[in-house]
Order: structure tokens, then C-alpha cells, then sequence
């Protein structure tokens, strides 16, 4: 982080001698000044309507602002003005970012900005608005754009994986697929922005900004209906163990555990909902089951087999249902979380049910597991287990209660 600020107070600092014709800091404010402002308002409002995820990261749409802003006007101007807007819409949100997260935020923004106006030179505006279409030039900006987006959220993936010390590819693939059509969205509009703003002026800024709103507020309703999706999912997993209440909520902390300990493993986006949804119908099969065997016990997966929506589960239940030994699925990620569903699975019966766990399961299944996959799974439950020892749910390792 600290090196990343320095970086970006170098290339500002660098512009006017990396590029000799860089206008003065007094021509830029004169002739760009009001432009400057505009994207700082336009920052402001973005950076206001973010839209924050469960797990307190933030999915924000100022980027192509940020790169409108750097390609447009001297990085010397534009990144205090847009600095500070990120700054105030921080302070100004109740849950804003952190001391630290912010100077990162700012910090990895300035740079980008300064990088921008580095590759695509000063007086873009004058250059954009000549009479005769220059198509190189319109390639490297849109070159320029989309590199500066990418760039943007790999970086933020970085720090993602330092902050929660998950695998970073696996990060940076699971925003992917959760984020992969609004960034290429992003990536429009932050090159449409720059090459309309010079002939439209503040019209064409606000277009953009209108246009950002609406993507942020599509995106905001589909994470609306997922966690809608997600509780409806956890009220019948509930009432399912109405049947059982000696392990009620035995399944909803079962499903918290695994999910803690995907996350942290690297599971990202539908991946990790499939194995939150298996943690919380692994044992569908066993209840209304009775000991007379009149109501003999199912195997979850055959249970859930017709319920679409749960589709992306049932591999993970299959191999749970069948201990291992199940040739269904191959798959080394549904491996990872049948072991995550077992281990964790075992805790809880241990420590809120006060029963002792049917060894095996857990074993048969990590044998599958590759030794390298295995030791990265083995440590990230123990990671989990020593937050819930700290948080007093948990006392010895799960590994000597069982053994």
C-alpha cells in the first residue's frame, strides 16, 4: 500500500518531465478548471451510490470517471479534485472504508490516472475534437480504457487477498464471473466518456453518469434478489429440521462454517453458493427417518435430484452421500467442499448436538484430495476453527475431539 502511494505521487510529480509539452498546473486550471470540477461531481455522486457486498467489499462504478478524468486533464489537477471526492463520499457513507482501504483506493486510482494521461499525452481534448477522424487515436484510447479497468480491478483483487489471505487467481476468478459483464460495461463507458466529453461538453459527461447509475442499480437488484434467493433457501432448510429438533440450526451453522472456510480457500461467486446450499441440505435425506427403519433414511442427493435450482449442489451431495466413494463427479472443487461440509459437520455435532461423529466420512473424503490441495483445505479450517476458539464457540482442535 505504502509503495503504491509513493508510485502514484511519482508519476504525477514525473508528468511534466516525462512529457515536456505538459501544460503548467495554472494553463491547465484555466482552460480545463470547470472539467476538472465536473468529474469530481460526477465522482462524488458515483462513489456515493456503491454498492457494498456482505462481506464489506464494495463494488463501486467511479472507474471510468477516474480514466475520463486522468486521460482528460492534468493529472496534477485531476486526481486532488477526484481524490477528494472519494474522499468525502467515504466519510459520507455510514459504512465507508477504512483509514487504510481508502488510501489504497485513492492512492491506486491517482496512479491509473497518472498512467493515463502518461500514455495518451497532453490536450487530448484538442486533439479528440479536429475536424478529420484520427482512428489510431480513437484505438488508443479505447486500448488506454480498457487497460485501466483491468488494471484497476486486479489490483483491487490484490489487496482482497492480502486483507483476507485467500488465493488471489481464484479471487480475481470469481469477481470475474460475478462482475465480468459490468466491468466490460465499465470499460465502455469509460471510453465512451472520453471521446464524448470534448464535442458535448457536460452533456456528455452527465450521459455517462446516467449510464453508470443504471448499471449500478441493475447490479444492486441482482445481488437483492440473490440474498432473497439465499434466505428462502435458509427458511426451508429450517422448517426441514423441525423434523429433527435435537440438530436444529444444526445445518444453517454448518453451511456459515463452510462458507467462512470457502472464502477464505479462494470459492468465489456460484461456486461457493453451491457449496453454501449442499452445507445446508446434507442431511435432507435423514429427516422424518425413524429407528424402526419404517421410514428408512435417503440419500440427500436423491431427495433434492428434481429441485433445479439446486442442481450446482448435488455433485457435492452425491459425494457426502455416498462416502467418498462416489465416481459422479471428478471434480476437485466439489471434493473440497464435501471435505469442508464433512469436517465442519463433524464440529458442530461435537459442540452443539454433544454427540460423537461417525468417523470416516471426512477421512474417505480428504483421501481423494490431492496432498496439496489437502494441506491448503487442512489450513484453512483450522484457520476458521481458531476464530471460533477466540469467539469461545469452539475448545480443543476439531482433529483431537474426533480422533
Amino acid at each position: 500500500m505504502t509503495v503504491q502511494a509513493l508510485l502514484a505521487v511519482a508519476s504525477i510529480v514525473s508528468v511534466p518531465f516525462l512529457i515536456p509539452s505538459a501544460p503548467s498546473l495554472t494553463a491547465e486550471l484555466f482552460r480545463y478548471g470547470w472539467l476538472g470540477v465536473a468529474f469530481g461531481m460526477a465522482a462524488l455522486v458515483l462513489a456515493l451510490f456503491s454498492v457494498w457486498l456482505p462481506r464489506g467489499d464494495v463494488v463501486d462504478t467511479t472507474v471510468a470517471v477516474a480514466f475520463a478524468a486522468g486521460a482528460l486533464v492534468l493529472p496534477a489537477l485531476s486526481v486532488p479534485i477526484v481524490g477528494v471526492a472519494l474522499v468525502v463520499a467515504a466519510v459520507a457513507r455510514p459504512r465507508g472504508r477504512d483509514l487504510w482501504a481508502l488510501i489504497e483506493y485513492v492512492s491506486r486510482r491517482g496512479l491509473l490516472m497518472a498512467l493515463a494521461f502518461l500514455a495518451l499525452g497532453p490536450d487530448l481534448p484538442g486533439k479528440l475534437v479536429a475536424t478529420a477522424p484520427n482512428w489510431e487515436l480513437y484505438a488508443a484510447v479505447g486500448v488506454a480504457g480498457a487497460a485501466f479497468v483491468v488494471v484497476d480491478a486486479l489490483l483491487d483483487q490484490l489487496h482482497a487477498s492480502v486483507r483476507s489471505q485467500a488465493p488471489y487467481v481464484a479471487l480475481v476468478q470469481g469477481n470475474a464471473r460475478l462482475q465480468g459483464w459490468m466491468i466490460a460495461a465499465e470499460m465502455s463507458v469509460a471510453v465512451l466518456t472520453v471521446l464524448v466529453s470534448p464535442t458535448m461538453g457536460y452533456w456528455g459527461l452527465a450521459i455517462s453518469v446516467a449510464l453508470l447509475l443504471v448499471m449500478r442499480q441493475s447490479f444492486a437488484l441482482l445481488l437483492e434478489v440473490r440474498s432473497s434467493y439465499t434466505a428462502t433457501v435458509e427458511v426451508l432448510a429450517r422448517s426441514l429440521e423441525a423434523y429433527d429438533p435435537e440438530r436444529r440450526g444444526h445445518a444453517e451453522r454448518v453451511a456459515r462454517m463452510v462458507g467462512e472456510a470457502g472464502r477464505r480457500y479462494g470459492l468465489q461467486g456460484k461456486r461457493l453458493e453451491d457449496v453454501t446450499y449442499a452445507a445446508l441440505f446434507h442431511d435432507v435425506g435423514r429427516l422424518g427417518a425413524d429407528d424402526s427403519g419404517e421410514d428408512a433414511e435417503r440419500d440427500s442427493s436423491e431427495v433434492l435430484a428434481e429441485v433445479k435450482f439446486l442442481g450446482g449442489a448435488l455433485p457435492v451431495l452425491r459425494i457426502l452421500d455416498t462416502e467418498g466413494e462416489s465416481e459422479e463427479s471428478l471434480d476437485e472443487r466439489d471434493l473440497v467442499g464435501a471435505y469442508l461440509i464433512a469436517r465442519f459437520d463433524d464440529l458442530d455435532t461435537v459442540v452443539n448436538i454433544g454427540r460423537t461423529p461417525e468417523a470416516g466420512l471426512a477421512v474417505a473424503i480428504g483421501a481423494r484430495l490431492y496432498a496439496n490441495t489437502r494441506r491448503t483445505v487442512d489450513r484453512t479450517i483450522r484457520q476458521v476453527e481458531n476464530d471460533l476458539r477466540e469467539r469461545g464457540v469452539v475448545g480443543e482442535p476439531l482433529q483431537d475431539v474426533i480422533a
